[in-house]
Protein backbone atom coordinates (compact mmCIF):
# COMPACT_ATOMS: atom_id res chain seq x y z
CA UNK A 1 0.00 0.00 0.00
CA UNK A 2 1.46 3.40 -0.89
CA UNK A 3 2.45 5.74 1.91
CA UNK A 4 -0.18 8.42 2.42
CA UNK A 5 0.31 11.80 4.07
CA UNK A 6 -2.12 10.98 6.89
CA UNK A 7 0.20 8.14 7.91
CA UNK A 8 2.71 10.83 8.96
CA UNK A 9 0.55 11.79 11.94
CA UNK A 10 0.33 8.15 13.07
CA UNK A 11 4.08 7.65 12.61
CA UNK A 12 5.06 10.78 14.55
CA UNK A 13 2.67 9.91 17.34
CA UNK A 14 4.07 6.41 17.54
CA UNK A 15 7.65 7.67 17.73
CA UNK A 16 7.51 10.80 19.84
CA UNK A 17 4.22 11.28 21.65
CA UNK A 18 2.46 9.49 24.41
CA UNK A 19 -0.66 8.44 22.47
CA UNK A 20 -2.67 7.88 25.63
CA UNK A 21 -0.16 5.83 27.63
CA UNK A 22 2.06 8.60 29.04
CA UNK A 23 1.07 12.24 29.63
CA UNK A 24 2.05 14.32 26.58
CA UNK A 25 3.72 16.99 28.72
CA UNK A 26 6.70 16.61 31.03
CA UNK A 27 8.54 19.71 32.25
CA UNK A 28 12.32 19.82 32.18
CA UNK A 29 13.63 19.80 35.73
CA UNK A 30 15.71 22.86 36.73
CA UNK A 31 18.06 20.45 38.54
CA UNK A 32 18.94 18.87 35.18
CA UNK A 33 19.99 22.09 33.47
CA UNK A 34 23.49 22.09 34.92
CA UNK A 35 24.00 18.53 33.69
CA UNK A 36 23.32 19.36 30.02
CA UNK A 37 26.74 19.80 28.48
CA UNK A 38 25.60 20.15 24.87
CA UNK A 39 22.40 19.45 22.94
CA UNK A 40 21.96 18.13 19.42
CA UNK A 41 18.65 19.13 17.84
CA UNK A 42 17.23 16.62 15.37
CA UNK A 43 14.14 17.55 13.33
CA UNK A 44 12.37 14.54 11.81
CA UNK A 45 10.17 15.92 8.98
CA UNK A 46 9.21 13.08 6.69
CA UNK A 47 6.68 14.92 4.54
CA UNK A 48 7.85 16.90 1.52
CA UNK A 49 4.68 18.88 0.79
CA UNK A 50 1.45 20.06 2.36
CA UNK A 51 -1.53 17.72 2.41
CA UNK A 52 -5.21 17.69 3.31
CA UNK A 53 -5.92 15.77 6.49
CA UNK A 54 -8.83 13.38 5.92
CA UNK A 55 -10.30 12.01 9.17
CA UNK A 56 -10.78 8.24 9.05
CA UNK A 57 -14.28 7.06 8.16
CA UNK A 58 -16.30 5.62 11.05
CA UNK A 59 -19.53 4.61 9.31
CA UNK A 60 -18.79 0.89 9.38
CA UNK A 61 -17.40 0.77 12.90
CA UNK A 62 -20.31 -1.27 14.25
CA UNK A 63 -20.37 -3.85 11.45
CA UNK A 64 -17.22 -5.90 12.08
CA UNK A 65 -14.85 -6.85 9.30
CA UNK A 66 -17.24 -5.90 6.50
CA UNK A 67 -17.75 -2.47 8.06
CA UNK A 68 -13.99 -2.02 8.44
CA UNK A 69 -13.44 -2.91 4.79
CA UNK A 70 -16.10 -0.40 3.79
CA UNK A 71 -14.36 2.28 5.85
CA UNK A 72 -11.01 1.49 4.20
CA UNK A 73 -12.62 1.85 0.78
CA UNK A 74 -14.23 5.16 1.77
CA UNK A 75 -10.92 6.41 3.20
CA UNK A 76 -9.14 5.57 -0.06
CA UNK A 77 -11.67 7.45 -2.19
CA UNK A 78 -11.71 10.48 0.11
CA UNK A 79 -7.91 10.55 0.31
CA UNK A 80 -7.70 10.41 -3.48
CA UNK A 81 -10.06 13.34 -3.83
CA UNK A 82 -8.08 15.31 -1.24
CA UNK A 83 -4.83 14.65 -3.14
CA UNK A 84 -6.43 16.02 -6.31
CA UNK A 85 -7.83 19.04 -4.48
CA UNK A 86 -4.51 20.07 -2.90
CA UNK A 87 -2.44 19.80 -6.09
CA UNK A 88 -2.91 23.47 -7.18
CA UNK A 89 -1.59 24.59 -3.79
CA UNK A 90 1.40 22.28 -4.00
CA UNK A 91 2.19 23.69 -7.42
CA UNK A 92 1.90 27.25 -6.09
CA UNK A 93 4.41 26.64 -3.26
CA UNK A 94 6.64 24.12 -5.00
CA UNK A 95 9.70 26.31 -4.37
CA UNK A 96 8.88 26.89 -0.68
CA UNK A 97 11.10 24.86 1.64
CA UNK A 98 9.34 24.45 4.98
CA UNK A 99 12.22 22.36 6.36
CA UNK A 100 14.70 25.22 5.90
CA UNK A 101 12.33 27.82 7.35
CA UNK A 102 11.52 25.64 10.35
CA UNK A 103 15.17 24.78 10.96
CA UNK A 104 16.13 28.46 10.81
CA UNK A 105 13.54 29.50 13.36
CA UNK A 106 14.35 26.60 15.71
CA UNK A 107 18.07 27.40 15.48
CA UNK A 108 17.47 31.08 16.25
CA UNK A 109 15.22 30.40 19.27
CA UNK A 110 17.05 27.51 20.92
CA UNK A 111 20.52 29.01 20.43
CA UNK A 112 19.36 31.71 22.85
CA UNK A 113 18.76 29.20 25.67
CA UNK A 114 22.17 29.26 27.43
CA UNK A 115 22.06 26.02 29.43
CA UNK A 116 21.10 23.91 26.40
CA UNK A 117 24.39 24.42 24.57
CA UNK A 118 22.56 23.72 21.33
CA UNK A 119 25.19 23.66 18.60
CA UNK A 120 24.05 21.10 16.04
CA UNK A 121 20.74 21.40 14.20
CA UNK A 122 19.71 19.02 11.45
CA UNK A 123 16.63 17.78 9.60
CA UNK A 124 16.21 14.09 8.84
CA UNK A 125 13.82 12.85 6.15
CA UNK A 126 14.02 9.12 6.80
CA UNK A 127 11.86 8.80 9.89
CA UNK A 128 11.72 5.27 11.30
CA UNK A 129 12.26 3.80 14.77
CA UNK A 130 15.72 2.66 13.63
CA UNK A 131 16.88 6.03 12.29
CA UNK A 132 15.56 7.81 15.37
CA UNK A 133 17.35 5.44 17.71
CA UNK A 134 20.59 5.80 15.75
CA UNK A 135 20.29 9.60 15.92
CA UNK A 136 20.36 9.28 19.71
CA UNK A 137 23.01 6.60 20.13
CA UNK A 138 25.38 8.07 17.52
CA UNK A 139 25.20 11.59 18.94
CA UNK A 140 28.18 13.02 20.81
CA UNK A 141 26.01 15.57 22.62
CA UNK A 142 24.93 15.27 26.24
CA UNK A 143 21.27 15.46 25.24
CA UNK A 144 19.31 15.02 22.03
CA UNK A 145 16.18 17.05 21.38
CA UNK A 146 13.88 15.60 18.73
CA UNK A 147 11.44 18.09 17.20
CA UNK A 148 9.14 16.39 14.72
CA UNK A 149 6.84 18.58 12.64
CA UNK A 150 3.69 18.04 10.59
CA UNK A 151 1.69 20.57 8.56
CA UNK A 152 -1.63 20.22 6.78
CA UNK A 153 -4.94 21.70 5.74
CA UNK A 154 -8.20 20.52 7.27
CA UNK A 155 -10.55 18.35 5.24
CA UNK A 156 -12.62 21.44 4.35
CA UNK A 157 -9.44 23.26 3.33
CA UNK A 158 -10.06 26.37 5.43
CA UNK A 159 -7.80 25.60 8.42
CA UNK A 160 -4.01 25.30 8.39
CA UNK A 161 -2.37 23.40 11.24
CA UNK A 162 1.30 22.95 12.08
CA UNK A 163 2.07 20.54 14.90
CA UNK A 164 5.37 20.10 16.70
CA UNK A 165 6.26 17.07 18.82
CA UNK A 166 9.26 17.75 21.08
CA UNK A 167 11.13 15.18 23.20
CA UNK A 168 14.51 15.67 24.89
CA UNK A 169 16.42 12.48 25.72
CA UNK A 170 19.43 12.11 28.03
CA UNK A 171 22.68 11.08 26.39
CA UNK A 172 25.30 11.41 29.12
CA UNK A 173 25.77 9.65 32.46
CA UNK A 174 24.74 12.63 34.60
CA UNK A 175 21.39 13.01 32.84
CA UNK A 176 20.76 9.27 32.65
CA UNK A 177 21.28 9.12 36.43
CA UNK A 178 18.30 11.45 36.84
CA UNK A 179 16.07 9.17 34.75
CA UNK A 180 17.40 5.70 34.01
CA UNK A 181 16.62 4.88 30.40
CA UNK A 182 14.34 1.96 29.64
CA UNK A 183 14.32 0.20 26.28
CA UNK A 184 12.04 -2.11 24.37
CA UNK A 185 12.72 -3.89 21.10
CA UNK A 186 12.59 -0.55 19.24
CA UNK A 187 15.02 1.26 21.55
CA UNK A 188 14.92 4.16 24.00
CA UNK A 189 13.35 6.76 21.70
CA UNK A 190 10.30 4.56 21.21
CA UNK A 191 9.36 5.05 24.89
CA UNK A 192 8.13 8.61 25.57
CA UNK A 193 8.61 8.15 29.31
CA UNK A 194 12.39 8.20 28.73
CA UNK A 195 12.26 11.86 27.69
CA UNK A 196 13.38 14.42 30.26
CA UNK A 197 11.16 16.94 28.51
CA UNK A 198 8.29 16.46 26.10
CA UNK A 199 5.34 18.40 24.78
CA UNK A 200 3.09 18.90 21.78
CA UNK A 201 2.78 22.44 20.40
CA UNK A 202 0.24 23.42 17.75
CA UNK A 203 -0.27 26.44 15.49
CA UNK A 204 -3.68 27.04 13.92
CA UNK A 205 -5.04 29.64 11.55
CA UNK A 206 -8.03 29.82 9.21
CA UNK A 207 -9.29 31.63 6.14
CA UNK A 208 -13.00 32.10 5.27
CA UNK A 209 -14.42 29.05 3.45
CA UNK A 210 -15.22 29.71 -0.21
CA UNK A 211 -18.87 29.49 -1.34
CA UNK A 212 -17.98 26.71 -3.79
CA UNK A 213 -16.41 24.49 -1.14
CA UNK A 214 -12.94 23.02 -0.63
CA UNK A 215 -11.68 23.62 -4.16
CA UNK A 216 -12.46 27.32 -3.89
CA UNK A 217 -10.91 27.60 -0.44
CA UNK A 218 -7.71 25.91 -1.58
CA UNK A 219 -7.68 28.28 -4.56
CA UNK A 220 -7.54 31.14 -2.04
CA UNK A 221 -4.58 29.51 -0.29
CA UNK A 222 -2.94 29.11 -3.71
CA UNK A 223 -3.51 32.66 -5.01
CA UNK A 224 -0.54 34.95 -5.68
CA UNK A 225 1.97 32.13 -5.72
CA UNK A 226 0.59 30.72 -2.48
CA UNK A 227 1.18 33.96 -0.58
CA UNK A 228 -1.27 33.17 2.24
CA UNK A 229 0.17 29.69 2.71
CA UNK A 230 3.77 30.88 2.71
CA UNK A 231 2.93 33.57 5.26
CA UNK A 232 1.04 31.15 7.51
CA UNK A 233 3.78 28.49 7.45
CA UNK A 234 6.46 31.10 8.11
CA UNK A 235 4.54 32.52 11.05
CA UNK A 236 3.86 29.03 12.38
CA UNK A 237 7.57 28.16 12.35
CA UNK A 238 8.49 31.39 14.14
CA UNK A 239 5.76 31.22 16.79
CA UNK A 240 6.26 27.53 17.57
CA UNK A 241 10.04 27.92 17.81
CA UNK A 242 9.65 30.78 20.28
CA UNK A 243 6.98 28.88 22.22
CA UNK A 244 9.23 25.83 22.47
CA UNK A 245 12.19 27.87 23.74
CA UNK A 246 9.96 29.36 26.44
CA UNK A 247 8.30 26.08 27.37
CA UNK A 248 11.48 24.06 27.77
CA UNK A 249 12.65 26.63 30.34
CA UNK A 250 9.33 26.68 32.21
CA UNK A 251 9.00 24.61 35.38
CA UNK A 252 5.89 22.54 35.96
CA UNK A 253 4.90 24.92 38.76
CA UNK A 254 5.32 27.96 36.53
CA UNK A 255 3.18 26.34 33.86
CA UNK A 256 0.41 25.54 36.30
CA UNK A 257 0.54 29.05 37.75
CA UNK A 258 0.30 30.61 34.28
CA UNK A 259 -2.74 28.48 33.50
CA UNK A 260 -4.38 29.34 36.82
CA UNK A 261 -3.91 33.05 36.16
CA UNK A 262 -5.12 32.73 32.56
CA UNK A 263 -8.49 33.30 31.01
CA UNK A 264 -10.74 30.40 30.03
CA UNK A 265 -10.89 29.84 26.29
CA UNK A 266 -12.26 27.17 23.96
CA UNK A 267 -10.66 26.07 20.69
CA UNK A 268 -12.61 23.64 18.53
CA UNK A 269 -14.35 22.09 21.50
CA UNK A 270 -11.23 21.89 23.68
CA UNK A 271 -11.16 23.98 26.84
CA UNK A 272 -7.94 25.71 27.82
CA UNK A 273 -6.49 28.80 29.41
CA UNK A 274 -5.14 31.83 27.57
CA UNK A 275 -1.66 32.38 29.04
CA UNK A 276 -0.34 35.08 26.73
CA UNK A 277 -0.78 36.89 23.46
CA UNK A 278 0.88 39.19 20.96
CA UNK A 279 -0.28 41.19 17.98
CA UNK A 280 -0.63 38.03 15.88
CA UNK A 281 -2.48 35.65 18.18
CA UNK A 282 -3.08 33.94 21.51
CA UNK A 283 -1.17 31.25 23.43
CA UNK A 284 -3.39 28.57 24.94
CA UNK A 285 -2.45 25.97 27.54
CA UNK A 286 -4.67 22.92 27.81
CA UNK A 287 -5.28 20.80 30.91
CA UNK A 288 -2.74 18.18 29.81
CA UNK A 289 0.00 20.82 29.50
CA UNK A 290 0.07 20.93 25.69
CA UNK A 291 0.18 24.35 24.06
CA UNK A 292 -1.37 26.05 21.05
CA UNK A 293 -0.81 29.33 19.28
CA UNK A 294 -3.98 30.45 17.52
CA UNK A 295 -4.59 33.44 15.30
CA UNK A 296 -7.69 35.64 15.79
CA UNK A 297 -9.44 33.80 12.94
CA UNK A 298 -9.64 30.72 15.15
CA UNK A 299 -11.45 32.67 17.87
CA UNK A 300 -14.05 34.24 15.62
CA UNK A 301 -17.63 33.05 16.26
Amino acid sequence: MPFRATHIVILLCGLLCACGTVPPYAAFSPAARGKVSTTEVVMPIRQAEIYVYVPPAQGGAGFGLIGALIDVSIDSVRAGKAETAVKPLRDAVVDYNFDDVFKGEITHSLSAVPWMGAGTFRVIKEVTPDTMEKALTNSQAGAVLFIAADYNLSNDGDELTVKLYASLFPNNDDLRALKPVKKDSKGAVALPANALYRNVLTYKTRIPPAPNGRDGTIAAWSANNGAATRAALGMAAAKLARLLAEDIQRTEEDGAAAAKAGTAIEIEGLSGQSIGSDSDGTIVRFADGTLAYVTPSMLAP
